[in-house]
């Protein structure tokens, strides 16, 4: 366990570091104290997680090979902000205070259609495109499995990707439910499970 610590902590040292731009191994041993395979050791997990990426290299004065630069990926980087909460909160607080009340869901319903984007439905069968929701649930954020329950597969989730938000007005899950329906290709029901810590629940007739 301490061990596991230790790794930890080093690596969130080497993205911190990372955050102020590219740098080459050697920059981050000399800035952590680790060796350069420690780092490297670091650097080729953080790269497989898709934290760290390549970013070209930098020569050195007189022979030798370039080295190369990492950086952070941009999904990494989002992931330190901490004001994606607060300011969607404020988004549907001040959305309640200007439009008529019955219009601030479909208007959430509208926002997770356009987060679907351009992703359509696919032909395969149905508990696989499921399976596809759940996935993206995780890929936000989310802990999603999905089970089959009678007549219904339902996804349910340990926690939820917007939860900050959710805590204090639970319509926002009317955004997620949309995104769901648009990806599945099928009808889409919230069960959701509101409150201090809410937990995503969605029903899917089979």
């Amino acid at each position: 366990m301490a061990a596991a610590n230790k790794t930890d902590k080093s690596r969130a040292v080497l993205l911190q570091l990372l955050r102020r731009g590219p740098a080459t191994v050697d920059d981050l041993a000399t800035e952590t104290g680790l060796t350069p395979n420690a780092v490297r050791f670091h650097l080729t997990s953080l790269e497989a997680e898709g934290d760290v990426e390549p970013a070209g290299t930098r020569r050195h004065e007189g022979a030798g090979k370039p080295a190369v630069l990492y950086m952070l990926t941009p999904e990494a980087e989002i992931g330190f902000s901490k004001a994606y909460a607060p300011v969607l909160a404020a988004t549907v607080q001040e959305l309640r205070g200007t439009v008529p009340s019955d219009q601030v869901v479909p208007f959430l319903k509208r926002v997770g259609h356009r987060l679907a984007g351009s992703v359509k439905p696919s032909n395969r069968p149905l508990a696989q495109r499921v399976a596809a929701g759940a996935k993206l649930l995780n890929d936000l954020g989310g802990s999603a499995t999905v089970s089959k329950k009678h007549d219904l597969f339902v996804i349910s989730g340990q926690g939820c990707p917007l939860g900050a938000v959710v805590a204090g007005d639970p319509c926002v899950c009317s955004a997620v439910e949309s995104l769901l329906s648009n990806v599945i290709g099928a009808p889409v029901k919230q069960c959701c499970a509101h409150g201090a810590r809410p937990s995503c629940c969605f029903e899917i007739p089979a």
